[in-house]
């Protein structure tokens, strides 16, 4: 019994000894403001773009130099870094929305161009309460496995919401599967893009996702097929 205590006695004591030793740590004793600029700068993706060389004909998504120095693994470094970061990678980054469970189980979107590459969904509820920013991509021809009630549910009060939306061929769909993002309010910022046609509906569709929570606003008044007004066949008499 007393050989027992006594050994535990000496691995708390190095236990407080490794917590001393973390505290007089120079990172960790620097103001709180200074360590969350820190987290910022190697927890946060950040992506640019540049120009078209003249052997690469399309433009490509370069790696900036905050982008390099993403290093995630420092949150396991000690318990006060990973409670400090965690809210930062979690809540300032991009995730991309499931496809039918939408920010139930987002991925980290690592990249975006020219191809999205993507780390593994998030699987623990407490993380991916903290995701604020989401981007999805829907195609607009074909039926989606989600509901209005869950897209409000998952991205009302979001800070960022981007929709990219794509068809298999120009003008063969209209903008009903956007419909259901109409509900969704108090978005910080709010980006519909893709095959959006003339771009007017997603515009109004941005600017209704970012009105304040509760609001109501009126209903888009023209019908759009890809994007242009329905051509009616009976009424232009070509039968």
């Amino acid at each position: 019994m007393i050989v027992l205590v006594r050994k535990q006695t000496s691995m708390a004591g190095s236990v407080l000894e490794g917590m001393v030793d973390q505290s007089a740590s120079p990172l960790l004793s620097l103001p709180p403001e200074l360590r969350n600029a820190i987290w910022m700068y190697i927890l946060v993706q950040n992506y640019t773009t540049i120009t078209a060389l003249p052997s690469h004909p399309f433009p490509v998504a370069a790696v900036s130099s905050r982008q390099q120095r993403f290093c995630a693994n420092i949150l396991r470094t000690c318990k006060q870094v990973h409670s400090e970061g965690t809210p930062i990678l979690y809540g300032e980054n991009t995730f991309k929305a499931h496809s039918s469970l939408l920010a139930t189980l987002p991925a980290f979107l690592l990249l975006t161009r020219p191809n999205r590459v993507m780390l593994p969904p998030v699987t623990c509820p407490s993380v991916a309460k903290m995701i604020r920013r989401f981007y999805i991509h829907i195609r607009l021809d074909t039926d989606v496995r989600f509901s209005k009630l869950q897209v409000e549910e998952s991205f009302t009060d979001v800070a960022e919401l981007e929709v990219e939306v794509f068809q298999a061929m120009y003008g063969s769909c209209d903008f009903s599967t956007l419909a259901l993002f109409e509900g969704v309010r108090g978005v910080g910022k709010a980006v519909v893009q893709g095959s959006v046609g003339d771009g007017k509906y997603a515009e109004w569709l941005s600017r209704c996702m970012m009105s304040p929570t509760g609001s109501e606003i009126e209903a888009y008044s023209e019908e759009y097929v890809g994007g242009n007004k329905a051509w009616d066949a009976w009424q232009n008499r070509h039968r």
